[in-house]
């Protein structure tokens, strides 16, 4: 076989060799920038879900301890049936927490909700204002460390649970 033979048989399907592997190349980069892509908008998407339930909650939480406030001035004149609806709105929201945040979060707001709905059907019993502020501040870092946040714990005025991850 001469070098004519060998070159226009052998070069032409090194050159189809080539652009195959080259398109192939191209292809899977592609696909790999494009589910890195698709991952990061999934994980963006997680966390605004996360978010927005996490928020719906603290504003449901938010609104019991603003009539809880009230409760000592206001005693006679405290609406039970907005009082109702504010913590039935707390509990739904503590539900939409459950269902896309982590369980410990899930958890650290069923003892959050739990103890503003002891202090607030139970007004003749004398509250323990430190409860109420631990388990908000364990809601919060557990709320925190959910949404990727990262470093050390907010400072309260708690010093009875001081910097355990709790």
């Amino acid at each position: 076989m001469t070098w004519e033979a060998f070159s226009t048989t052998v070069l032409p399907l090194l050159g189809v060799l080539l652009g195959t592997c080259g398109t192939l190349l191209g292809q899977y980069l592609a696909t790999r920038v494009d589910s890195k892509r698709l991952e990061h908008e999934r994980l963006t998407a997680m966390r605004a879900e996360r978010k927005a339930a996490i928020l719906s909650f603290l504003d449901a939480a938010q609104r019991i301890e603003l009539i809880l406030d009230k409760q000592p001035v206001f005693k006679d004149r405290l609406d039970e049936k907005t009082a109702q609806e504010d913590l039935h709105k707390l509990w739904l929201a503590k539900k939409s927490v459950e269902l896309v945040c982590s369980p410990e979060l899930a958890q650290c707001a069923q003892e959050y909700t739990s103890a503003l709905h002891v202090m607030l059907r139970n007004p003749d019993r004398v509250a323990d204002p430190a409860e109420k502020r631990k388990t908000r501040y364990l809601m919060m870092e557990s709320a925190r460390r959910d949404l990727g946040i990262t470093g050390a714990h907010l400072k309260r005025d708690l010093p009875q649970i001081g910097t355990s991850d709790g």
